[in-house]
């Protein structure tokens, strides 16, 4: 069975939702004073960049499929910058800087996960 746009847009925001989820969690632990060792660094870094290339995909997406309308409400949130960091990983993956994408993780991913969490909201009540 093929899903509607609505229904995609749905499940589209819950991945996102849960990729940010899992970027925060694996994010924290490298950004505090707790010990981690090289290789859990960077394989949690390894983690961070997947689900960001992931979520950057599919802001792109659902971007599209509104045709701009689902993220207008969230002038504060920087949209582009996040499908722009997907791009970024996937053509600098080597190159990255560690710290900028603590960095990132410590101040953006926050903000767009806030604002996805609220888009859900809203999309739910309008269909109850």
């Amino acid at each position: 069975m093929e899903q509607t746009k609505p229904d995609l847009i749905d499940s589209l925001l819950r991945q996102v939702a849960a990729a940010l989820e899992r970027v925060i969690a694996k994010s924290t632990p490298l950004s505090s004073e707790l010990s981690v060792s090289a290789e859990e660094r960077r394989d949690r870094l390894d983690v961070i960049c997947m689900q960001c290339l992931a979520i950057g995909e599919a802001i792109k997406w659902l971007d599209r499929m509104s045709q701009g309308t689902l993220f207008s409400p969230f002038p504060s949130v920087d949209w582009k910058g996040a499908m722009g960091f997907q791009d970024v990983i996937a053509h600098q993956y080597f190159d990255l800087d560690e710290e900028l994408v603590l960095l990132i993780c410590e101040q953006s991913i926050p903000r767009v996960y806030e604002a996805i969490l609220q888009i859900q909201r809203d999309r739910s009540a309008l269909t109850e």
